[in-house]
């Protein structure tokens, strides 16, 4: 039923799909326990630069610096 002045529309093109990205290969036991120990390292970091700014009052809830979100006057 649609409008008899219209002509009517071309078919839609057909789309290629997208191609499958590649599985990341499984790393090897030292390449995995590399890996691992640079997280665990990074975490480290991070923490003992937290707990820092926890214990000079910057991070916290009653802090004299703090905000709401737990970002401080100087974190």
């Amino acid at each position: 039923m649609g409008n008899p002045f219209k002509k009517p529309k071309p078919p839609a093109p057909k789309v290629q799909p997208k191609p499958k990205p590649k599985p990341k290969p499984v790393p090897t036991v030292p390449e995995a326990v590399k890996i691992e120990e640079e997280r665990e390292k990074k975490l480290e970091k991070e923490k003992a630069i937290y707990d820092k700014k926890v214990a000079k009052g910057i991070i916290g809830s009653r802090s004299l610096f703090g905000k709401a979100g737990g970002r401080g006057f100087f974190g």
